[in-house]
């Protein structure tokens, strides 16, 4: 049997999967980004796109070490 790897994850996020994977609204990341919450992630422009980099969503799961 040939088993190939699944494909890298890209390196940048759309809003809408952003939202699925932090278990919130797109509506409560756009307002998130307008008022610069530090609780989410920050926002790339590309054009009229809005992306999210993979790493920094992942970070803002990621427990904090006390």
């Amino acid at each position: 049997m040939n088993y190939e790897l699944p494909p890298p994850p890209p390196e940048y996020w759309d809003r809408k999967y952003t939202a699925l994977f932090l278990n919130t609204t797109e509506g409560r990341l756009r307002s998130g980004a307008c008022r610069g919450d530090k609780a989410l992630p920050p926002v790339y422009k590309f054009g009229r796109r809005v992306l999210y980099k993979r790493v920094e969503v992942e970070a803002c799961v990621k427990p904090a070490v006390s």
